[in-house]
C-alpha cells in the first residue's frame, strides 16, 4: 500500500494498492491457484497450492519460483506455513489427507491425517439404492498461531472441525461438533493455543475453547504410556512363564495411548448471522475482535 496524502471519510489516511510482482511458472500455462500463505518469518516467501497437485514456494523480490513439488495425489486445496517457521508447511487436498513438508528435506513428507471414508448415497431413482464409500476432500486447514503442534481442518460437506496434533500422526485429538450445516471457514486465536473459531452454512459463528479437553486427553495418554513402561519393566523382572502375559499388558497399554478417541468439545460462544458465513478472520493485534463475511456484508464481532 502507498499513502495518497488524502484523508478518508472516517478521518483515516487513504492509500492505494500497487502491483509489486507477478508470479507465474510458465507464460503459456498456469493451473488455477487454490490458496496462498505469506511467511511470517521471511516476508520474501509466499507459498501457493494448485489444482495440479503441486505446492510452489515463491520469492517475491526475485519474482520467481524457488521450488515446486507434487504434494498430493489429487488437487491441493489449502496450504499454510507452520507458525514461527520459514521451512515447515502443511497442506490439505482432495485426496483427504493433511501432509507436512520441510523445505530443507523435500524428499520426505509426513501424512499427519487421512479423513475416514464416508458413504455417498446413490442417485435419486436408482433401484436398488447403492452406497459407495469415498474419501471426502479436505477443503481448508489452519495452523495454531501460538502452539505449532496443533492444526485444524474440515472436509467437504462436513459439519464439524477436526483438530490434529503433529506429535500424534494418523489420529485426530479433537472433534468440534456444533454446526448444523457444512463448515466454511475456521481460524485459531492469535493469543490462545486452545481457542479457535469456525463459521458455516448454518449462519452460525462458533468459538471453541479446547483447554480442558486437551489437558484431559494428555493426562490419559501419559497414564497409558506410564502403564506400558511399568508393564515392560515388570516383564524383565518376571519369570519366563509370566513374561508373555506382562508383555501383552504392555502392548495393550501402548495401544490405548495411541488410539484414544478424539475429544468432543462444545462451543463456548455462539453468534447467528443473517446469512451463511463464507469467511472469517481473527484480528492479530486485538484478539477480542473477529470479522466475518456473509452475502455482501462484512461484520465485526467482539468476544
Amino acid at each position: 500500500c502507498e499513502p495518497t496524502g488524502e484523508m478518508g471519510e472516517l478521518g483515516l489516511p487513504r492509500s492505494r494498492l500497487r502491483e509489486r510482482a507477478q508470479l507465474t511458472t510458465r507464460a503459456d500455462y498456469a493451473a488455477p491457484i487454490t490458496s496462498l500463505d505469506w511467511n511470517s518469518v521471511d516476508p520474501r516467501l509466499v507459498l501457493t497450492s494448485s489444482i495440479d497437485t503441486t505446492c510452489t514456494l515463491w520469492d517475491v523480490e526475485a519474482q520467481q519460483a524457488k521450488t515446486q513439488l507434487i504434494a498430493h495425489d489429487r488437487e491441493v486445496f489449502d496450504v499454510s506455513f507452520v507458525a514461527g517457521s520459514a521451512d515447515v508447511f502443511v497442506s490439505a487436498g482432495a485426496d483427504g489427507s493433511v501432509r507436512m513438508f520441510d523445505l530443507r528435506a523435500l524428499e520426505h513428507s509426513t501424512i499427519l491425517y487421512e479423513a475416514p471414508a464416508a458413504v455417498a448415497p446413490s442417485r435419486v431413482g436408482a433401484s436398488p439404492p447403492r452406497h459407495a464409500a469415498f474419501t471426502p476432500p479436505l477443503l481448508r486447514l489452519a495452523c495454531n498461531m501460538v502452539d505449532p503442534n496443533y492444526i485444524a481442518t474440515f472436509a467437504l460437506d462436513s459439519n464439524y472441525v477436526t483438530v490434529l496434533d503433529v506429535r500424534s500422526p494418523g489420529a485426530a485429538v479433537g472433534q468440534l461438533v456444533g454446526h448444523q450445516a457444512p463448515v466454511h471457514a475456521l481460524a485459531w486465536s492469535p493469543a490462545s493455543a486452545t481457542q479457535l473459531c469456525s463459521a458455516g452454512a448454518d449462519s452460525r459463528v462458533l468459538v471453541w475453547d479446547m483447554h480442558q479437553a486437551l489437558a484431559s486427553r494428555q493426562h490419559t495418554q501419559r497414564q497409558a504410556v506410564a502403564a506400558a513402561a511399568q508393564a515392560k519393566h515388570l516383564g524383565r523382572l518376571s519369570k519366563p512363564g509370566d513374561a508373555s502375559s506382562i508383555h501383552a499388558a504392555a502392548h495393550a497399554a501402548a495401544a490405548q495411548a495411541m488410539t484414544l478417541q478424539p475429544a468432543a468439545v462444545a462451543p463456548s460462544l455462539t453468534y447467528a448471522a443473517r446469512l451463511p458465513v463464507n469467511s472469517l478472520a481473527w484480528l492479530q493485534s486485538s484478539p477480542e475482535w473477529i470479522s466475518i463475511a456473509f452475502g455482501n456484508t462484512v461484520q465485526t464481532l467482539r468476544l
